[in-house]
């Protein structure tokens, strides 16, 4: 087992540091987790867990890079572990979050078959839906986020929504 640096042994003002800088990032994070895992208790874990292995990497993060794209990858990728994980498929939650206000019984029956199709969407490409529409990054922010460039995030985007476009349904325009 190997042992990691508690925030106890830390130096002075690095803890302090790093809540700052943490703290204004977690509704983004949840949202993200909530739309990845579609559950609330799972995305709660998952911020958690995305939380202490920030920490423990905090001091490898150089100090002209943004925290932005470094913690929701973090998050990404632990959303990633928890759905690999063989209890996934036995204690998965239900439907995704609501991905605008209101009631849901106002909603079209639209809405429920975007959420649908984009739980259909492989991981990558449901991610890169999200980081860009759900979370508003810009395509730069999306592919730090991902590891890939700006082109590439971009391109990912485009082939997810391509791929939405074939399994919804026609909607009538009713103008």
């Amino acid at each position: 087992m190997t042992t990691t640096t508690a925030p106890a042994e830390a130096p002075e003002g690095v803890h302090d540091s790093f809540v700052d800088q943490l703290q204004p990032l977690l509704p983004v994070a949840h949202r993200l987790a909530h739309a990845m895992l579609r559950s609330p208790d799972e995305a709660e874990d998952a911020i958690q867990d995305a939380i202490l292995n920030a920490w423990r990497a905090f001091g490898r993060l150089r100090p002209d890079s943004a925290m932005r794209p470094w913690f929701l990858t973090i998050v990404a990728n632990q959303c990633r572990q928890r759905r690999r994980n063989r209890w996934w498929s036995v204690i998965k939650g239900g439907e995704l979050p609501e991905l605008s206000g209101g009631d849901p019984a106002d909603r079209p029956d639209a809405a429920g078959d975007l959420r649908r199709a984009l739980a259909r969407l492989p991981h990558d490409q449901r991610l890169a839906v999200v980081l860009r529409y759900y979370l508003d990054l810009s395509f730069d922010e999306v592919g730090r986020t991902l590891g890939v460039s700006g082109p590439a995030a971009k391109s990912r985007v485009h082939r997810a929504l391509t791929r939405l476009r074939l399994e919804l349904p026609e909607v009538p325009d009713h103008a």
